[in-house]
């Protein structure tokens, strides 16, 4: 089994982590090869165009692989939560919704905080100058001076526009005398790096086909490319292969498109899968060396799985506020963020108040599982509620526990029979305390809009907690302990030392906001310190 030419790096997975790691890369000077199971997704694919744009949603283009189920994915067995994730090129950034706050100072010190989560080796403030970079990078539109968060250099675009239906949400944190601030985005608010500003469409759910929002496939990959990045879609790597000085050496993927396997060879690599893809590579990559699978001596890999909390409430005014126009965020709340043990939990959680849709997700209930009547009550409950209503999420800080986990499916397989990823997760004790908590100040919420209707949901379903878990954390976690994580500071693995792991899979707690912002900035950094440290890295290999 031949293969392609030789590789400074290869790295695997072609989402927002590994299209950044190859563009900075490349643009240093090094051969850079990325390899990504899936294809390219094409602006016409995207379901806007299609008159049936709201069913596309609930199928083809749900973001759970389990209900999509295309021929790119894998599957995910487990009955705890769902995993919510894209595979192709550009990753999940095809179907976010590209809210982009950073984690907080504290989100870095829960060891020193609490003790009930580790320390990262870094802090807030070795990441603010590549959070600031990869702003730049990506386009975030956002209102500088929150009081909430530490000083930060303003953002390359002001706001998106605040509209009926985040005025109305901000009334209400007014009156409570809650912390809230605007959004920030990864969307465009004006012309800006060739991208056309947000238009407004309302169909953020499905991704942005214009560009708009930070599709990486769109954002970064041109660029990358340009530098001289190679890009392989279709490649589903079977295993990485390891030495027998234990080092990393290349992989062998399966070229989707002609079935023939590939060896690829490499002097480093950079695994930037996510968090079920990263863990499930590695443990398919065991050796006589690595029993235990790939980078996992301690047997930590796929562990610590975190998704955060979660809580909701859909909330009906009577005003119309136009809650089927704009961005899907529209404000955020750090009022409950951080740790107050008088509330009974360690940790804490932020609120995510965003708009709820067009006229199909009100009428199925997409937020909330309460779907419009139907029947002779159906045109005056869709009058009433169209329109006027928003959604809030209270996303808490999870705490890790080795329990929770990725591991390899005994029954389950992909397409080309690899074993499929076997998730396990229930909520701490704690982390109960927490939505329960939050439940009760999304009811305040409701109250203080004067709310005539409210719907609240808790993901519990049968006793059984089914999140819509779309954050996958934890489970090749960063840590100053070789016995207790898997990556060090810089992402390169203890075990395997040209092996570097740098997506959600590497974080060590999951804060309280949606982690793209942080993944950008943590992937800035990875690659700003392998592109200076390459030559010394390869010099250390010939020497072994």
């Amino acid at each position: 089994m031949s293969g392609p030419d030789h590789a400074d790096v290869l790295v695997i997975g072609a989402g927002a982590s590994g299209a950044i790691n190859s563009l900075v890369l490349a643009e240093a000077g090094l051969k850079v090869v990325c390899l990504d199971q899936g294809g390219w997704t094409e602006p016409a694919q995207h379901p806007h165009y299609s008159r049936d744009f709201q069913y596309q949603r609930q199928n083809r283009w749900n973001p759970e692989p389990e209900v999509r189920r295309g021929a790119d994915d894998y599957p995910v067995e487990g009955g705890q939560s769902h995993a919510l994730m894209w595979n192709g090129v550009g990753g999940s950034t095809n179907v976010y919704a590209a809210l982009w706050p950073r984690f907080r100072p504290s989100d870095f010190r829960k060891g020193v905080e609490h003790g009930l989560a580790p320390d990262w080796p870094i802090t807030y403030e070795d990441l603010a100058p590549f959070y600031d970079e990869a702003d730049r990078l990506i386009g975030v539109s956002g209102l500088t001076g929150d009081s909430g968060m530490p000083p930060r250099a303003p953002y390359p675009l002001g706001p998106l526009p605040m509209r009926a239906s985040g005025r109305a949400i901000a009334a209400g944190f007014e009156r409570l005398g809650w912390h809230w601030w605007p959004m920030p985005a990864g969307i465009v608010s004006e012309n800006y790096d060739g991208r056309p500003a947000c238009n407004g469409c309302g169909n953020c759910a499905s991704g942005c086909p214009r560009g708009s929002m930070a599709k990486m496939s769109i954002t970064l990959w041109p660029k990358a490319l340009a530098a001289g990045a190679e890009l392989r879609p279709g490649a589903r790597v079977e295993r990485i292969e390891s030495g027998a000085d234990g080092r990393a050496t290349g992989v062998v993927y399966i070229d989707r498109p002609s079935g023939q396997r590939v060896r690829q060879t490499a002097d480093v690599m950079i695994l930037a899968a996510n968090g079920v893809g990263s863990p499930r590579l590695l443990l398919l990559s065991e050796s006589a060396r690595h029993p235990k699978g790939l980078a996992n001596a301690n047997d930590v890999v796929g562990r610590y799985l975190m998704h955060h909390t979660l809580v909701a409430a859909e909330i009906w005014v009577d005003a119309p506020i136009d809650s089927h126009v704009g961005n899907s965020g529209a404000v955020i709340s750090s009022e409950f963020a951080e740790t107050n043990i008088a509330r009974g939990f360690v940790n804490g959680f932020n609120f995510n108040v965003a708009r709820i849709g067009p006229a199909g997700a009100t009428a199925i209930g997409s937020f909330c599982n309460q779907p419009a009547p139907w029947g002779a009550a159906h045109h005056e409950w869709f009058v009433r509620h169209f329109g006027h209503s928003f959604g809030a999420f209270a996303i808490g800080d999870d705490l890790p526990q080795a329990e929770n986990r990725i591991t390899l499916s005994a029954t389950e397989a992909d397409g080309d029979s690899l074993p499929a990823a076997k998730l396990h997760y229930v909520p701490h004790e704690n982390d109960k305390r927490m939505m329960r908590y939050g439940i009760e100040r999304l009811r305040e919420l409701a109250r203080s809009v004067d709310a005539f209707d409210v719907t609240v949901t808790d993901y519990y379903e049968g006793g059984v907690y089914r999140t819509p878990a779309w954050h996958l954390l934890g489970t090749c976690r960063m840590g100053a302990d070789p016995e207790s994580s898997i990556v060090n500071r810089w992402h390169q693995s203890w075990d395997v030392p040209n092996l570097y792991i740098c997506d959600g899979s590497s974080f060590a707690t999951g804060g309280v906001v949606n982690p793209t912002s942080t993944v950008t900035a943590l992937a800035l950094r990875c690659a700003r310190h392998l592109a200076a440290e390459f030559r010394e890295l390869r010099r250390a290999a010939k020497a072994a």
